[in-house]
């Protein structure tokens, strides 16, 4: 039971400002986090789907039983908002209006902007889709405690808090997860279509 969250969720429901306060300031730039690194959103729509997720969070707080963290239940809602972010973006046209007036050079500059490497930027993205397309092919208690401990950068405590276990069984969870990930890095580096489960 995840009492410090159950008495935060039941302040917020008695309208104790401060805990909404609490709540946002706490979950929004974790959440920011979390989205960030399932998405290649840009950040206003990264930002919508945070605050979107919070937002439901808040009108579903009487759904919270306080069986899971509350930042595991908010990263639920979180998921099926992103997934409605991603949607919504596929919609979106992907083509760039430009008027008459726009020049050949100006046009060229609007495709590449000096300041980017898009060599860089596409293998960083390359990169990232990688490390999320394992972590997704991982049982989720493994993907969710090695993204708090190297996305988060939380300590194997706070993990062991937030997961409901003993501090010794999230080192051996972390330590089962780490070998996992690791060897399905290297199977889908020789080239694998699918992961194995």
């Amino acid at each position: 039971m995840y009492e410090a969250d159950q008495l935060l969720v039941s302040r917020m429901r008695a309208g104790d400002q401060r805990a909404f306060d609490e709540f946002f300031n706490v979950n929004a730039p974790r959440l920011l986090a979390f989205v960030s690194r399932r998405s290649t959103l840009d950040l206003a729509s990264v930002e919508d789907v945070v605050q979107s997720s919070l937002i439901k969070a808040v009108g579903h707080l009487a759904g919270y039983r306080a069986e899971a963290a509350l930042f595991t239940w908010l990263t639920e809602i979180c998921f099926h908002e992103l997934v409605d972010g991603h949607r919504k973006a596929e919609r979106r046209p992907t083509h760039i209006s430009l008027d008459d007036s726009a020049t050949a050079s100006q046009v060229a500059e609007l495709r590449t902007p000096a300041h980017m490497q898009p060599e860089g930027r596409l293998e960083a993205a390359s990169h990232s889709a990688e490390v999320m397309r394992v972590l997704g092919s991982l049982p989720k208690h493994y993907a969710l405690a090695l993204e708090a401990k190297y996305g988060d950068g939380l300590s194997v405590e706070a993990i062991a808090n937030m997961l409901g276990m003993s501090t010794t069984a999230t080192q051996s969870l972390l330590a089962r997860a780490r070998e996992l990930f690791r060897e399905r890095w290297n199977f889908s580096l020789v080239g694998a279509v699918d992961l194995p489960l």
